[in-house]
């Protein structure tokens, strides 16, 4: 009697990892089941199968191709087969199919899907056709630092709170280079050296000086995980395997490391003593909301830190105070839109190198107005405050210079 073909099925869902298994045992296989990748790995290192069947996001979005890579690298002339509940995933699907045997769609046909194990497992190998270059993720990385700078520019020039900074390409783009050159460089370890720490120092003193914002700091960095993850994603067949964990890890651990020391760098350059004469006279704000509740809450707080603040409850009386000079003006965007260029104009006219802030919401971002700095009214008045200081702290050092 022939050996029955070996099965592993790799699946997080508790209720077909049962019933699926027990129906194929029924048509001849000799199943074995795995819940996540880490079993799926240790199955693939230690035992032997001829097939391979796994759900695509396991546990994560994508895990599936993590357990077909192990699979290829160890066990090349297995059978392997995608399982997805995504019918629309057939398409992003069809260009893994060289190193997939098959897809299946949740939920699967048991026929039509023992009748795909069974024909690849009869038809002639193909000669290793499924055997590709294996690389370490840091030297695939290395290789796509082009590839990373230009996503990530594309996804921060979309973001309102960076691309309100009005930074040229090359301001935005500084410390790209030795941050994706340490975890190039540093995959397997979780601490950043010498060089990269004081580049991370020079990029937080760099981003206070530009006029970011905390918030914007933890934003960028947040936008270069998710273009690395995203590169990580689409090579995961091609990374080897044994070391993929620790890299993804490593990267993770360095890009925090990074971001920790530039937000050091960025609280002690905010905190030294500016170049302001001493008779510097209090900092006026203009602040113009239609809602009195906000306005008045966002008063307190700018007047608690020591700034002057002008409430308009309208375009129009915000209008008449411009007769006055101001340090800054703030919009909420409960004003409505119509007639806010006339002011933004009337006031960059009367008020020179005094910023414009946006308190912005939802679409009111989208508006085509002229201004400096935007922060959510999701993040809270102190966020505000925090933007207020750090545009005023960036126009007083262009002055001083």
């Amino acid at each position: 009697m022939a050996e029955r073909p070996r099965l592993l099925f790799v699946d997080d869902e508790a209720g077909i990892r049962i019933t699926l298994p027990a129906v194929l045992s029924q048509f001849g296989f000799e199943v074995t089941a795995a819940a996540d990748v880490p079993e799926a790995l240790t199955l693939i290192a230690t035992r032997q199968f001829e097939v391979l069947i796994s759900d695509l996001n396991i546990g994560q979005p994508g895990d599936g191709f993590t357990v077909v890579s192990a699979m290829r690298r160890t066990q090349p002339e297995a059978a392997t087969f995608i399982l997805t509940g995504y019918p629309a995933f057939e398409t992003a699907l069809e260009a893994i199919r060289q190193q997939v045997d098959d897809y299946l769609v949740k939920p699967a046909d048991i026929e039509s899907l023992v009748g795909k194990i069974n024909a690849t497992l009869a038809a002639p190998k193909k000669n290793n056709a499924h055997r590709i270059e294996v690389k370490k993720l840091s030297d695939i990385l290395d290789s796509s630092k082009s590839v990373i700078v230009g996503r990530w520019m594309s996804a921060a020039k979309q973001d309102v709170q960076i691309s309100s900074t009005r930074l040229s390409d090359g301001e935005l783009t500084g410390h790209l280079s030795a941050l994706i050159e340490e975890i190039v460089s540093n995959s397997r370890t979780l601490k950043l050296s010498k060089g990269a720490s004081n580049a991370a120092q020079t990029h937080g003193r760099a981003r206070y000086s530009q006029g970011w914002t905390i918030p914007s700091l933890i934003r960028e960095t947040r936008i270069l995980h998710e273009v690395v993850s995203r590169l990580v994603e689409e090579n995961l067949l091609t990374a080897e395997v044994s070391s993929l964990i620790p890299e993804i890890m490593a990267i993770g651990e360095t890009m925090q490391a990074f971001l920790e020391e530039s937000l050091r760098a960025y609280v002690h350059a905010r905190h030294q003593p500016t170049e302001i004469p001493s008779d510097q006279k209090r900092k006026s704000l203009l602040l113009v909301g239609a809602d009195l509740e906000l306005s008045l809450l966002r008063t307190h707080v700018l007047q608690r830190a020591g700034f002057s603040v002008t409430r308009a409850d309208s375009r129009q009386e915000a209008l008449q105070l411009l007769q006055q000079p101001f340090d800054a003006l703030i919009i909420s965007y409960s004003l409505p839109s119509e007639g806010l260029v006339d002011m933004t104009e009337l006031f960059r006219e009367r008020n020179k190198n005094s910023p414009i802030i946006a308190v912005a919401k939802g679409k009111w971002q989208d508006l085509k107005i002229d201004l400096d700095f935007v922060v959510t009214g999701a993040e809270g008045p102190e966020a505000l405050l925090e933007v207020v200081e750090t545009a005023l702290s960036r126009t007083q050092l262009r002055r001083i210079r």
